[in-house]
């Protein structure tokens, strides 16, 4: 089945011409470390997503969605906890035209007045403990919905996350490493992780916030005009270039020059203390919502730590811990940078999408679970591991390849 997919952007954001295209001219990337020549193509491409790997797509989103709706719990949660829920609700809400039939609204009404006990006086959306992250994921969800509804809880967990970002108000001026960052909440140590969870939350909050929903539930909501990034912005710009290996922006004394990330501002835990794969894609994905130019060196020091290290049989650096984290984190990463192709250090082509969606095709279970037998971090929890894989292939799905799989009728989540 040949499926014909839109003009591919560089992932270096260079346009290239008609002209320049039919020249077969290719923009020349600069190398960065001697093991990772970072390469990219810009040409049209048809795809290799045949009609057996859009049939097991299919089969592999309807099993999973069963299973999940089964798991649910009757006052609407998965596992009790509101941060699993939140993430399996982003799941279903994430592309929700490509969830099957009525039981996924159902479930997902059911998760999202299950999240809405948790809302805090302060504006945060957590039980006891990880109030940052929880606040985090379930903001994910609730801007993804897009309901009107929602909309004071969405601005005050928002504002709840930015005013926990610590900075001067804490007492934290920009010579202290913690600066511009945030943690899981209830101590003071902050953490990549948190901080590309947060960031992601904050910006789903403000494309929620720039979009008209004035209008008829069965038109398209229309995007207003962007406003200028906030300060909270450039802070965390502050932590995140502090936990990047790049020498030429990081002062910090533990900084060597690879171009990943880690995951804090220091050496708190060894194994967590050099350049991985689940950080240096969310590095890199919060330095492109920050909005630094694709020429910046952050940027491209990253993508060539990328192109030295892609793997899909592990975490690389980290090894098999955080490999659904690192799926998801991975794949979403990809698209917000564009485009189909990676050449890896050797050369090799690899048309990361259709990567990931085979790769996680094959780790789902009969049941249509997924689960790692690496507990660490609880990715032993079959919800939470399946909901990280589901955003994974809505990811590796989006735009070029997602209208192949979507059911006839594609059902929409209405806008209340």
């Amino acid at each position: 089945m040949v499926i014909r997919v839109a003009w591919l952007w560089a992932l270096l954001g260079v346009v290239m011409t008609n002209n320049s295209l039919g020249a077969g001219k290719m923009p020349e990337i600069p190398d960065f470390t001697k093991d990772a020549p970072v390469k990219f193509e810009v040409k049209q491409k048809t795809s290799t997503l045949n009609l057996s790997l859009v049939n097991e797509t299919k089969h592999s989103l309807q099993t999973a969605f069963d299973y999940l709706i089964k798991t649910q719990q009757p006052n609407g949660s998965w596992k009790y906890d509101p941060a699993i829920t939140a993430l399996v609700l982003y799941s279903f809400v994430l592309q929700p035209s490509y969830n099957p039939g009525e039981n996924s609204d159902k479930a997902i009404d059911k998760g999202l007045n299950y999240l809405e006990t948790f809302v805090k006086p302060d504006g945060g959306i957590y039980n006891k403990e990880y109030q940052h992250y929880t606040t985090a994921v379930c903001l994910l969800a609730l801007s993804e919905t897009g309901r009107s509804e929602h909309k004071t809880i969405i601005e005050n967990a928002k504002k709840f996350l930015i005013e926990s970002q610590l900075d001067e108000t804490e007492g934290i001026d920009e010579k202290n490493p913690f600066y511009g960052g945030i943690g899981y909440g209830g101590d003071e140590r902050p953490d990549l992780s948190n901080t590309q969870l947060v960031l992601d939350a904050i910006k789903a909050a403000e494309e929620y916030e720039s979009t008209d929903r004035s209008i008829l539930p069965e038109n398209k909501p229309q995007t207003k005009e962007k406003k200028p990034l906030g300060p909270h912005w450039k802070k965390s710009l502050i932590f995140i270039t502090r936990t990047q290996n790049v020498k030429a922006v990081n002062d910090m004394p533990y900084a060597t020059d690879d171009g990943g990330f880690i995951y804090e501002t220091g050496h708190y835990k060894e194994d967590r203390s050099h350049s991985y794969g689940s950080m240096t894609y969310a590095g890199l994905k919060s330095l492109l919502f920050a909005q630094v130019d694709k020429e910046d060196i952050r940027v491209k020091k990253a993508l060539a730590w990328i192109h030295a290290h892609y793997t899909l049989e592990e975490n690389p650096g980290f090894g098999t811990t955080s490999l659904y984290y690192y799926y998801m984190t991975a794949t979403k990463c990809l698209a917000v940078m564009g485009g189909d192709i990676l050449i890896d250090s050797a050369g090799v082509r690899h048309y990361w999408r259709e990567d990931f969606i085979k790769k996680l095709i094959s780790l789902q279970h009969e049941d249509g679970y997924w689960v790692n037998s690496d507990g660490r971090y609880w990715e032993n929890i079959k919800d939470l591991t399946t909901a990280y894989s589901l955003i994974s292939i809505k990811f590796a799905l989006q735009d070029t390849l997602m209208p192949q799989i979507a059911p006839e009728p594609a059902k929409k989540l209405q806008v209340k």
